[in-house]
């Protein structure tokens, strides 16, 4: 009986059977395949191109009963015949374990193989096939997850159609006989190879442990991997299944890269950023918090909000919580105190939160100190104040002469109509300088890098140019860039012409120097003069009343100070050696350069 067209695949047979069993397959009416190795076999199995193997034992890429093995997992029922170049009783024991149909030497009759072959192709199911294996078998070609089996050295065995997909493989003879380390990552295997001796030595199940592996195509991906022991074919195996989180751990990092990216946007703002909850317990705060009340996020964490303000201020707070749950937003100014007891007025802004997943409402909010706002709406008071008792001098002072001038009580008519004038060009001079501070103190300008020695040489060349009977010296100009804000040559100007404008000499000198002292760069200002009255040094004192007993009679200090001031400096007046006064210009360097 013959099997026309049947097609059987030679793999490495051994010599002498292989060119006689060739010979007698095709005589026999046999489609014979030779196969150069067991993955080429395979990817003929998977495609259902064979009827029959024949296969020697050692093959270029593993051995015959590995091969039988993975065969045997989707294809039980193919025949499959091992023919042996002096095989031993282990191999032959481990062949029939595994479902050969046939284990024959290299020396056998071709005829007695094509009687196995037949026999194995009219077989309705083997006799190791069972109702188990089927379920079994089944259940891991339909998984969608992937699902790999591997023997105790960690080669492949066979894996579905998911594990294909997940390492970008195109068929299961690329994997099996492969050992499944190649596809994890190198610091990963490690772990890989304990897991494994958990499964195949101590007979444990392990995982789901994270790996990372590396696909086909190079492609990286993070998967979960649960293994079991296994019992197939009379060998202990592995099964390993793959779940693919790759997608989920990208999604994981965006939202820790998001939620990253909120803390460090609220940490870089200046203002206090803050969540408590109905009962005034905080939750959540940024780091201007904690560097503004100057205590650490453990304690923060333990503390009631009402505690970082005065006791006058604390029903204040509570009313604004309550308004701001009521009535979704409320704004309220108190005084925040801190840990050393340093107070300071603050602006909160809040509102209502109703968050996914809690009951209650929250309360968010900004609070900005308004230190400096307040400061300046006391300053320009204080400015409209001494403004309004100077120009009612100024005025009584044009109003008297004209009254002299008028009832001819004036001595000297020209004198007198010069003294009007110098007054009027006075008040003139007063509105351009308060038009100047109040600017600088609604808008103040951002400082810039600012050369002071440059700066100096430009500046008293111009001046020289433009009082040429002044002495004006540059003693000192240590190269030094300072951060101030752009009115500070005007401020060094002022200086210069204050002390020509009040000098007592025919021939004033006026000294200027830059002196690097450091941190800080300073401008010096000295004048042989007559010394900068104390009723104009009380001018920059806004923390006194102004009346008509003690005023300045110049806005010119006052705009020299508030340039340093709000450059971050500070001014200073003392007396010097030539009996007039040294002004002092301190101000931050300028870290970039």
């Amino acid at each position: 009986m013959s099997d026309p067209g049947a097609r059987i695949a030679l793999i490495a047979v051994p010599e002498p059977l292989d060119g006689r069993l060739r010979s007698a397959l095709r005589e026999a009416g046999f489609d014979v395949r030779i196969v150069d190795s067991a993955g080429d076999c395979l990817h003929l199995v998977s495609a259902g191109e064979l009827d029959g193997v024949v296969s020697g034992y050692d093959l270029p890429d593993l051995d015959g009963v590995r091969l039988l093995r993975s065969i045997r997992v989707s294809h039980p029922a193919l025949p499959f015949l091992l023919a042996a170049d002096g095989g031993s009783e282990l191999t032959a024991n481990e062949a029939i374990a595994a479902g050969v149909n046939g284990y024959v030497p290299a020396s056998v009759d071709p005829k007695a193989v094509l009687v196995r072959l037949r026999n194995s192709l009219h077989r309705e199911e083997p006799w190791f096939v069972d109702e188990h294996q089927r379920r079994y078998r089944h259940l891991i070609e339909i998984a969608p997850v992937p699902i790999n089996l591997f023997d105790d050295t960690g080669e492949s065995i066979w894996c579905n159609d998911a594990a294909l997909d997940l390492l970008g493989l195109d068929s299961r003879n690329e994997l099996v006989g492969r050992s499944i380390f190649e596809f994890i990552h190198p610091d990963d295997q490690d772990l890989a190879r304990s897991e494994l001796e958990d499964v195949i030595d101590r007979k444990e199940s392990v995982g789901p442990t994270h790996m990372r592996l590396r696909r086909a195509d190079g492609e990286m991906r993070h998967v979960q991997v649960s293994t079991a022991v296994g019992r197939f074919l009379g060998a202990d195996i592995g099964q390993a299944v793959v779940i693919d989180v790759t997608l989920l751990r990208e999604i994981q990092q965006a939202l820790r890269n998001e939620r990253q990216f909120v803390e460090e946007a609220l940490d870089a703002l200046q203002d206090v950023f803050y969540v408590v909850d109905t009962n005034g317990i905080l939750l959540r705060w940024n780091e201007a918090a904690t560097e503004t009340t100057g205590y650490d996020d453990a304690e923060l964490a333990s503390m009631d909000v009402t505690a970082l303000f005065s006791e006058h201020d604390t029903p204040r707070i509570l009313e604004s919580i309550a308004t701001t749950l009521d009535e979704g937003a409320d704004t309220v100014e108190a005084t925040l105190v801190t840990k050393g007891g340093r107070r300071r007025p603050y602006e909160f802004r809040s509102r209502r939160l109703d968050s996914e997943g809690t009951d209650d409402p929250q309360v968010v909010g900004i609070g900005r100190d308004i230190s400096q706002q307040k400061e300046r709406k006391r300053q320009l008071k204080a400015l409209e104040q001494w403004l309004r008792h100077n120009i009612r001098n100024e005025v009584n002072i044009i109003r008297g002469t004209a009254e002299n001038i008028r009832q001819g009580r004036a001595d000297d008519v020209d004198e007198s109509v010069r003294r009007i004038e110098r007054t009027a060009d006075h008040l003139l001079e007063q509105a351009d300088r308060e038009r100047q501070i109040v600017e600088i103190l609604t808008r103040p300008p951002d400082p810039v890098p600012v050369d002071l020695a440059d700066l100096i040489d430009r500046r008293v060349a111009d001046l020289r140019e433009r009082y040429p009977s002044v002495d004006i010296e540059v003693t000192r100009t240590d190269p030094v860039v300072v951060s101030a804000i752009p009115d500070i040559a005007s401020a060094v100007d002022e200086l210069v012409e204050n002390a020509i404008a009040y000098t007592d000499s025919e021939a004033p000198t006026i000294w200027v120097a830059t002196v690097d002292d450091g941190d800080r760069g300073l401008v010096r200002v000295a004048d042989d003069g007559p010394g900068i009255p104390t009723i104009e040094r009380n001018a920059l004192r806004f923390d006194r009343e102004i009346d008509q007993l003690h005023h300045g009679s110049g806005l010119g200090l006052l705009f020299v100070y508030w340039v340093t001031r709000l450059s971050g400096g500070d001014v200073t007046i003392s007396e010097n050696d030539a009996g007039g006064s040294t002004v002092t210009l301190s101000l931050p360097t300028d870290a970039g350069g």
